[in-house]
């Protein structure tokens, strides 16, 4: 009996000190205690809360916390506001009936283009240059003629012109689209000139309050559709863009402002 409980207690100090034993597992069951479950591992990382983000210089979240780990790259910009600006310096105008050519613009090189003359009278407080951008800007825009008529446009400064589009006060562009009667209020394309009355171009018409660019457009593309050789035309149906070659100054009726060309102008 004695010898028998020698051997019981030898077998159970033997369990207590070896290193992998433990109590109520076989075999297989320890190994599995030994190497915890990657799935618990993971969620127990994913849980873990991130850092908080300082940056250090603005819109660059990554240098805040890893500064040797950022990567030069430029870091993506919003897109320009989509509008045509009205370059006036100032709203006293003192209009001196002589025209001043814009050198300093450029646009499309391509051969077959059409020359552009942009003027702009003496006297008014406009910024020439951002005048002759925005012009060339609403011109060469695919949703434009340029989309619809396979036709591009360059601005020139010399004499040799397709066309000569004119910034003008109400009387000066009475003056140079005559016979036409533009009475101070209208614009017109007379020969080979357009001519951008300067009181629509700032003011637009009450059908267009608070979206100025869209008139913009519509006041360029509509002039120059005349070049091009298109007429006026009609609103279609209650609902549908206004054409742009509709006469959109003297009122919508029942269209909605469009300064490009739609579907029917094509």
């Amino acid at each position: 009996m004695t010898s028998r409980i020698l051997v019981f207690a030898v077998t159970v100090v033997a369990a207590i000190s070896s290193s992998t034993a433990v109590i109520g597992l076989d075999q297989a069951e320890i190994g599995t205690a030994e190497q915890p479950s990657l799935a618990v591992s993971a969620q127990a990382v994913a849980a873990t809360p991130m850092p908080a983000l300082q940056p250090m210089l603005p819109g660059d979240p990554c240098r805040g916390t890893f500064e040797e780990f950022c990567s030069e790259v430029a870091l993506p910009q919003p897109a320009p506001p989509d509008v045509v600006r009205a370059c006036t310096l100032g709203v006293d105008h003192a209009p001196l009936e002589t025209l001043a050519t814009v050198t300093s613009v450029g646009g499309t090189t391509a051969e077959d283009s059409v020359r552009v003359q942009i003027q702009v009278e003496d006297g008014l407080e406009i910024d020439r240059e951002c005048f002759a951008t925005e012009v060339l800007n609403i011109l060469n825009d695919e949703r434009g003629w340029v989309g619809v008529e396979d036709v591009s446009f360059i601005a020139v400064d010399h004499d040799s012109y397709d066309i000569r589009l004119v910034l003008a006060s109400p009387t000066t562009t009475d003056s140079l689209c005559y016979p036409a009667r533009t009475g101070g209020k209208y614009s017109c394309r007379n020969r080979e000139t357009v001519v951008i009355n300067l009181m629509r171009w700032q003011s637009a018409t009450d059908d267009y309050t608070g979206d100025m660019t869209t008139y913009r457009r519509y006041l360029i593309n509509h002039e120059v559709g005349h070049f091009l050789g298109k007429g006026h035309l009609s609103c279609p149906a209650p609902g549908e863009p206004a054409p742009v070659m509709m006469q959109q100054t003297k009122g919508l009726g029942e269209c909605l402002p469009n300064g490009w060309p739609t579907k029917d102008e094509h």
